[in-house]
């Protein structure tokens, strides 16, 4: 086992490692079922570029003098994590009496390095990591659902005594199936029985979805209220808590994040979110869209809305029970499918089980870094300033809908293309970062033999394609690791120097194939989307077509087909959508399905875009009447044409924003503020749009969904079919002006016709057509 990946030291079936103290450290080890603890030694430390500011501390430190000529020059050790913190605040105020600064943090001043969750820093001087020896299967855990009865009111408040926990669902990765609660219970001994059970059972694993947002919360409010300790820690201790924030892509999500000693907290709703992060496919991140986009619910299933739980509970419990048992195993199903390559990658980095599963994916690969680095006694380097000039190579050289389509990537791209012309980061004098690209790389194929092979057994080509997974999304980090801001060993130039390079290829490629008279589609760091020449044919000829592009290519960077589809509908840069073969359509990009737009804006882009690729233009026209005569005559819910929007900061920090000019104001907000209601950062506000202006801006008539009166109906049908038809004009590049007025028209006086309709291909500044090239496609010069 190499130590650079999975640490120097080998211990195995490690389920979990909890700080005691501030010296101190329990691991946990699962043998033969039974959990055992053992003690060990710790010694919490600081990195610092000076020795100057810790000189003159008058507590026990060590102080060791690290190798190299890195910013980071100093290593200070302490017997305990409340002597770090103190040291950390002597050197604060000692860097701001020798740069006349007032710093109050050490995250605002470069001279100090400095790790926080006492867990990891334990991890990296050890080098142990969960999880060695051991399978997925090997792991226990444990999945909860609550659900919360509230007389009068439309959303829960743990706070108000009258709300109470009616039934606490549990399953587990055994099989194991329970419901706590009954007519019969009353809130405090369904807290006490859940508690007990918890520690009974003695799971590595909590799971549940929104479990720091929600469940956790609730759980801990309701037995505070009943004066019961929330003892759900292997040491009888409570959970704690503390305000955290992560990042999905281009989103960020603020919440209170959990700890339990000894255990683990997954909250599957943020395993959701990340597995979104980069296709942005899932209409939504509740429980009921998760297991609809993953075919997790079973036929019988029944979906309870949290306005109707109170009326269950009063008149059909049974079937409220039934309800909270499906979400726990649900969870359980979401978590078998989207936590695996995690508890993989947990074998290889220094951090908590949880702590992993929310983590960026630059936080993952430095901590490789950091390990060997820190091994090795050997100085660090401080982030450089700058920016990177060259970005990832994207283009788009045709419009309009084309089939059939190959997807044909370069495998990781940049991390190939950095292995192959040596590029690292300057300040790796240690040559960690490289090596440790290769050997992932290395792995990564190891375990794709293992898929391409023809093994007996499912469980095997499960594990494969498991560490396959995880493997992945660490190699595919090295080159956004470069030019991020905060990495340690991030460097611009490299990472202009790696786009350049996996630009040249791609644009060879794009070359290549128009040269064998291939359609280029669209390219971007994913692959290049394209249509076969003529010759080629079936999922036989594309494999063999994508190898033989392949081999002029440079050693070491493979090109493999990711994708086959009957069709493509081709919008803008990285926004488009395929038909798969089998009929499913999936689509990517905000520009062509914004995830902020109204239900019924969602349901006539997705459906609009799924008739445009079966060429149903008669079905287009339908549906954009449907609509109309649905908003005219007052014929949907609220949930139809509202926005759900999250409050990111509080009602009095959003109105002292808008005084001050630092901010505009928001509909969401406005919403809030209009409803009179208590509302903290974090909620999610869901709202309409009153009024008959269709030009009125959203924030001045913006009015809570749950004041909608479906007897008295005051959306603004003006606007909403004025957002309809701005829907509809996404549209417009794809038909004639006399066809797209044909189709997205109100007018039936004299029915419709789609004889004569048909989709404009059109070429959006593609490369230069090789001499003697002909295209399969025509396609109309823009």
């Amino acid at each position: 086992m190499d130590a650079l990946l999975f640490g120097h030291n080998e211990e195995a079936n490690v389920v979990a490692v909890q700080p005691l103290g501030g010296s101190a450290i329990r691991v946990y080890t699962r043998t033969a079922g039974r959990v055992e603890t053992a003690d060990a030694e710790f010694y919490p430390f600081f990195h610092l570029s000076d020795s100057r500011f810790i000189e003159g501390f008058p507590k026990k430190f060590w102080l060791k003098k690290l190798d190299g000529n890195n910013f980071y020059q100093y290593l200070c050790a302490f017997p305990s994590s409340f002597d770090a913190w103190d040291a950390l605040q002597y050197a604060l105020r000692k860097i701001n009496a020798y740069y006349h600064t007032s710093v109050t943090s050490y995250l605002d001043t470069e001279h100090i390095l400095f790790r926080t969750d006492m867990t990891t820093q334990y991890l990296l001087q050890s080098g142990m990591t969960l999880f060695k020896g051991m399978d997925f299967s090997d792991l226990y855990r444990m999945q909860i659902d609550i659900q919360v009865v509230s007389k009068g009111h439309r959303v829960p408040n743990a706070e108000r005594r009258d709300d109470r926990i009616v039934f606490i669902a549990l399953s587990d990765s055994r099989g194991w199936q329970k419901v706590l609660g009954s007519r019969r219970t009353n809130e405090k001994k369904l807290l006490e029985e859940f508690i007990d059970l918890v520690r009974t059972k003695d799971p590595d694993v909590i799971e549940a979805h929104n479990c720091h947002n929600v469940t956790l919360p609730y759980l801990m409010k309701r037995c505070q209220m009943h004066e019961i300790e929330c003892g759900l820690g292997r040491d009888g201790s409570a959970p704690s808590s503390y305000n955290t924030r992560t990042t999905f892509g281009e989103s960020a999500v603020e919440y209170m994040s959990f700890e339990i000693a000894g255990r683990h907290i997954i909250d599957t709703w943020i395993l959701a979110q990340q597995h979104d992060s980069v296709k942005r496919a899932m209409e939504g991140y509740t429980l009921k869209h998760c297991a609809q986009f993953f075919n997790l619910a079973s036929a019988n299933r029944r979906h309870i809305h949290e306005d109707r739980v109170a009326w269950y509970w009063e008149n059909e419990p049974d079937t409220l029970e039934a309800f909270a048992s499906d979400n726990a195993v649900e969870t359980r199903a979401l978590s078998d499918l989207l936590l695996v390559p995690t508890f993989y990658l947990a074998q290889m980095l220094p951090f908590n089980f949880g702590t992993l599963a929310k983590l960026g994916p630059a936080a993952k690969i430095e901590s490789i870094f950091l390990r060997a680095y820190i091994r090795r006694r050997h100085s660090l380097p401080k982030p450089k300033h700058g920016s990177q000039e060259a970005g990832a190579y994207a283009d788009v050289f045709a419009t309009g809908v084309f089939g059939p389509i190959v997807h044909a990537e370069i495998e990781s791209l940049y991390p190939s293309v950095m292995l192959a012309h040596t590029i690292r980061p300057g300040g790796d004098v240690l040559d960690v970062f490289l090596s440790s690209l290769r050997y992932l790389v290395q792995r990564r194929e190891e375990a794709r033999m293992v898929l391409n092979a023809d093994v007996q057994g499912n469980a095997e080509r499960a594990r494969a394609a498991a560490h396959h997974a995880a493997l992945r999304s660490l190699i595919n980090s090295f080159y956004g690791y470069l030019s991020y801001s905060k990495a340690l060993f991030n460097d611009y130039e490299k990472a202009d120097e790696a786009a350049s390079l996996g630009e040249d290829l791609l644009r060879e490629l794009v070359r290549e194939l128009l040269l064998h008279n291939g359609t280029v589609i669209e390219v971007d760091a994913e692959g290049i989307f394209f249509v076969p020449p003529d010759n080629v044919s079936g999922e036989k000829g594309e494999l063999e077509f994508v190898a033989r592009l392949s081999s002029f290519l440079p050693e070491g960077i493979q090109l493999i087909v990711s994708g086959r589809y009957r069709k493509m509908l081709s919008y803008k840069k990285k926004n488009f959508a395929v038909l798969q073969y089998d009929d499913k359509v999936r689509m990517k990009g905000q520009a062509l399905l914004s995830r902020t737009i109204e239900k019924f804006g969602r349901i006539f882009i997705q459906q609009t875009v799924e008739s445009l690729l079966n060429e149903k233009f008669a079905d287009i026209h339908m549906l954009y009447n449907e609509l109309v005569h649905s908003l005219r005559f007052h014929e949907m819910n609220a949930s139809d044409f509202s926005r759900t929007e999250t409050l990111r900061e509080s009602i009095d920090e959003y109105e002292e924003g808008v005084q001050n000019g630092s901010r505009n104001r928001s509909a969401a907000y406005e919403a809030v503020i209009q409803s009179k209601r208590m509302a903290k950062v974090g909620d999610k506000v869901t709202y309409y749009v009153t009024g008959k202006d269709p030009s009125v801006p959203g924030l001045k008539n913006a009015k809570e969904a749950g004041l909608w009166d479906e007897n008295f109906p005051d959306e603004n049908t003006a606007y909403y079919l004025k957002r309809l038809d701005e829907y509809a004009e996404r549209f417009s590049i794809f038909f004639s002006e006399r066809d797209f007025k044909k189709i997205f028209t109100s007018d039936d006086l004299f029915g419709f016709d789609a004889e004569g309709i048909c989709v404009l291909n059109k070429r959006t500044g593609a490369p230069a057509e090789p001499a003697g090239a002909r295209l399969p496609i025509e396609l109309d010069e823009s």
